[in-house]
């Protein structure tokens, strides 16, 4: 049994109605040369969406695979907003690149038929 803490319904809530801040998201399409394998990042259309952000400080975190590093904002979005890695949220005329992403589930146990919630960004400065 499942026991959901928080749904995808409560967190969209909680984006609309009180914590969110409206940002411009771009989703980036990857592609790679079938001849010379360079990769190439294609902007998408760029939309409004709400999310939650927070500012980090820049470090490293020991994670037990090696070091990691943290980006310069942390940023929770909506499922529905599909955020990937490489995609562009643009704040106060600032452009973040999202770096890593995780989805996160609504309960607190492991549970493989949990519902996903919300998306967890790490967002690097690029302009």
């Amino acid at each position: 049994m499942v026991n959901n803490v928080l749904t995808v319904a409560d967190f969209n809530a909680i984006l609309d109605d009180y914590a969110g801040r409206t940002v411009s998201h771009t989703p980036v399409t990857l592609s790679t040369s079938n001849i010379t394998g360079e990769e190439t990042l294609s902007d998408g259309t760029p939309g409004n969406i709400k999310c939650y952000l927070m500012k980090t400080s820049q470090n490293f975190d020991f994670k037990e695979f090696g070091f990691m590093e943290q980006g310069d904002m942390v940023g929770l979005f909506k499922i529905a907003d599909s955020v990937d890695v490489n995609d562009k949220v643009t704040v106060n005329s600032e452009v973040f690149r999202v770096k890593e992403k995780f989805d996160v589930p609504g309960v607190f146990d492991s549970s493989t038929d949990a519902t996903l919630v919300y998306t967890v960004g790490n967002l690097f400065l690029i302009s």
